[in-house]
């Protein structure tokens, strides 16, 4: 599972509940340890930067379950994470404080959730601050809460009522699919919860208002609300993946592989999605991410997608939090692996013990807009920055680095502001260099508002002559392409047909002739004898100019 919401609206506060509900770190009063910000800025800053694993086990209806948890940034320069994230698991509790509602950032991550075939469920946070702070009867208080959930509901309807494979996932208190409480005071109560322990609304603000807290505590306790909802209504691997697999890779639905993958086989080949990479001091590179079949362990030889040969795995682990326990036996299918020793893997990609087609690639729903300069304080630093850079890009997709070599000068792309200074910070603390960095500009771009005159090109030797068109695209056209709905990677027929669902006309759709970032390139000629052999030059024309 992974929790999901907007900025400070309480998802670390409430990992660091289930932690003490789980018994693995001690109980100090209030929940603020936020022991899943390993990182000293994330402490410094009071924000999630990067998304943290953790595994604990829970027993409900006296079976144990064993829980993949991760807790994702809020913060929409970190969005990169939530979307990587979301690849790795079968359920997403969505947390919404009371007082604000469902912000922008809390539509975006249920939209990314929805898209990966992730399943939600709600958690109403910060209820305290509605009795405290805002005064409020239970009334008002029922009104609020239930406008929150008809919000989250509306979203949530909006996005899944074109997706086949789901049947309803709206959310609702009589379900059991909704819980409300306050992370920092460690209480939390839903309507099967309430009817087991005979608590009410009336009983919560009375003893709420008499700062009886601790009581409250102990009578409703968080962790065993939220995780009673998590092992209730959120799917286990066996349900979830054979509704997933399809969603999620388009290969042969006959092949052995894919019925492994369907039946989360522990036998099977090994199948692994890298979803994050992360830099350890002693063990070096660590890729973290779902296995989908098979049992991953040290020593295996495994293919990464898109590169040559094999890599050996080194060790294989679970994430507890900033730590990471090795096991000798391996993690099987169905779980979150923290793995070394998979040197050309990069956020995204398959790693497999036979070569097989690999996952779609994860799309990320935003650009990297900001840009700036990094160099190096002294020159002799210069080959360490170029190394360092190329890892950044390694471990964070949503970032785009550019190496100008004849000029000495690197440029990087993210996020925004903080999304840049955060990993010029890295740099510097992890590696030790000094460097300098530039004022963030925005990129800005150009683009055609309506379609443009005819312009003639004619060739050095004065014997051929193009001529070109630029128009805008509709916006259905761009969106299909943003997510690999429409690609020249697929069969011809498939691309032709998606292209006019998006609005192209029949005669048009025949004759793209490549896409290049969000752009289509159309052959409009008639009867031209060599054309094939110039269309390579004209395309890498476009492509620069496009640039």
């Amino acid at each position: 599972i992974a929790f999901a919401a907007h900025v400070d609206h309480g998802k670390t506060t409430l990992t660091d509940n289930l932690l003490i509900g789980a018994g693995m770190i001690a109980d100090k009063g209030e929940a603020t340890q936020l022991m899943m910000d390993t990182e000293e800025d994330e402490q410094e800053r009071g924000i999630t930067i990067f998304a943290a694993n953790v595994s604990m086990t829970h027993e409900y209806e006296d079976r144990n379950h064993l829980i993949n948890l991760i807790d994702t940034p809020g913060h929409v320069d970190f969005g990169g994470d939530v979307t990587r994230a979301m690849r790795a698991v079968d359920g997403a509790l969505v947390v919404v404080d009371a007082v604000e509602g469902a912000m922008p950032q809390t539509e975006t991550v249920v939209r990314q959730a929805l898209r990966e075939g992730v399943k939600p469920a709600l958690f109403i946070n910060k209820v305290d601050r509605l009795i405290s702070e805002l005064q409020e009867g239970p009334e008002e208080m029922q009104k609020r809460l239930t406008d929150v959930i008809g919000d989250v509901n509306e979203l949530i309807r909006g996005m899944t009522e074109d997706m086949d494979d789901v049947d309803d996932w709206t959310v609702s208190v009589e379900d059991g699919t909704v819980a409300f409480g306050s992370a920092l005071y460690k209480w939390g109560v839903s309507l099967p919860s309430m009817q087991a322990t005979g608590m009410s609304f009336g009983d919560i603000i009375d003893l709420e208002q008499a700062d009886k807290r601790q009581e409250l505590h102990e009578k409703t306790p968080l962790s065993d609300v939220v995780l009673d909802m998590v092992a209730e209504h959120f799917p286990n691997p066996l349900d979830a993946q054979p509704r997933r697999i399809p969603r999620v890779w388009r290969g042969d639905d006959d092949l052995d592989i894919a019925r492994q993958m369907r039946e989360v086989d522990d036998d099977g080949e090994v199948v692994f999605m890298a979803t994050d990479i992360g830099m350890d001091p002693h063990a070096g590179e660590i890729a973290t991410g779902r296995v989908f079949s098979g049992t991953i362990k040290k020593g295996q030889d495994l293919y990464v997608s898109g590169t040559a040969g094999t890599n050996r795995v080194q060790s294989v682990g679970i994430f507890m939090g900033g730590e990471r326990e090795e096991l000798d036996r391996g993690v099987p299918a169905g779980h979150i692996a923290a793995v070394t020793g998979l040197r050309d893997a990069i956020a995204g990609s398959t790693v497999s013990s036979i070569e097989m087609t690999p996952y779609e690639s994860i799309e990320h729903m935003s650009e990297p807009v900001i840009k700036k300069s990094v160099e190096a304080e002294n020159m002799d630093d210069l080959p360490k920055i170029i190394q360092t850079l190329q890892q950044v890009a390694k471990e964070d997709p949503t970032i785009r680095v550019e190496i100008n070599e004849d000029t000495g000068e690197h440029l990087i792309s993210g996020q925004g502001e903080l999304h840049l200074e955060v990993i010029t910070q890295r740099i510097q603390k992890n590696q030790g260099i000094p460097v300098i960095t530039g004022e963030p500009i925005v990129v800005y771009r150009e683009s055609p508002q309506k379609q443009s005159r005819e312009v003639e090109g004619v060739s050095p030797n004065r014997h051929n002559k193009f001529y070109i068109t630029v128009e805008p695209l509709s916006e259905d056209i761009v969106e299909q392409i943003k997510l690999g709905e429409v690609s020249m990677d697929m069969p011809e027929l498939e691309c032709r047909e998606a292209l006019q669902e998006s609005g192209i006309d029949k005669h048009t759709s025949q004759n793209v002739e490549h896409i290049h970032g969000t752009n289509i390139i159309i052959d409009e000629t008639k009867g031209i004898q060599h054309l094939n052999e110039t269309m390579e030059l004209v395309i890498e024309g476009l492509e620069e100019a496009l640039d």
